[in-house]
């Protein structure tokens, strides 16, 4: 039987070997010597198993057998992710520092033309790409993963999304008609979450930014969450970090959300 330090992932061949490694300090593991870290990674932690408590379905049944008055308990557990429509996707745990990010990276962008600064537009693709990828590709929020791709040649993509009526259902499209579908959703969202952001950061109350600095790049990045530049930076995400990911590959089936 080996034991294995789930700090630095050594592994001992006795238990005792693994209890001196702890108990005399010998672990030098990066969360160990830096308390900075260990703090970064127990806040993960703590959010992905709230977040797993949220998503899964189980159920358990325990089935005893009798030997020797020796009990076996056997616990079957079923695990079930519920897809969110596209038109559902959850952004909650997207803070608005993301968005004041992107921000302060658009107002870098900047280029001097004819003495003018003016914004650098080919910029503002990889901003949105960044920000949507976040959005349907985080692999802590599977169930935001509402598009997959089916296969490569020629690129399609399965996507949750609803019909008229309100009712869950998936549709099967190449690349083109897939951002047409996802562009205004996506586009929805991202309005959304730069409202946020106006609501926290206007009052120029917070220390950590400077909203009258960044006034000009705000009203240009409004300008530019428009369906075009949505669907432009969609296809960056479909082709380069959906078809190139076989985490993002549809196999077996998927239970819509309802």
């Amino acid at each position: 039987m080996t034991f294995f330090c789930n700090i630095c992932k050594n592994t001992f061949v006795q238990k005792k070997n693994l209890k001196i490694h702890l108990t005399e300090k010998r672990c030098k593991a990066d969360l160990v010597l830096d308390f900075t870290k260990l703090n970064d990674y127990i806040a993960d932690q703590t959010k992905l198993i709230e977040e797993l408590k949220r998503q899964l379905v189980i159920t358990g049944d325990r089935n005893v057998v009798g030997e020797n008055n020796y009990c076996n308990n056997e616990i079957n557990m079923k695990i079930e992710i519920n897809i969110n429509p596209i038109t559902k996707l959850n952004v909650n745990y997207l803070e608005t520092d993301k968005m004041k990010q992107m921000i302060e990276q658009y107002d870098n962008s900047k280029v001097l033309e004819k003495g003018i600064d003016v914004f650098n537009n080919d910029k503002i693709n990889l901003l949105l790409g960044d920000y949507i990828k976040d959005i349907i590709c985080d692999d802590k929020h599977p169930e935001n993963h509402a598009v997959k791709y089916i296969k490569k040649k020629p690129p399609t993509y399965n996507a949750v999304t609803e019909d008229s009526e309100g009712n869950t259902v998936t549709v099967i499209k190449g690349l083109k008609d897939t951002c047409e579908l996802l562009s205004d959703p996506i586009l929805d969202k991202l309005k959304i979450k730069m409202k946020e952001f106006v609501d926290k950061y206007k009052r120029d109350t917070e220390p950590d930014f400077d909203y009258c600095l960044y006034e000009d790049a705000i009203k240009q990045l409004k300008k530019e969450l428009n369906k075009a530049n949505v669907k432009k930076a969609l296809g960056s995400v479909l082709k380069n970090d959906i078809l190139n990911n076989i985490e993002m590959k549809l196999t077996g089936s998927i239970t819509p959300k309802v």
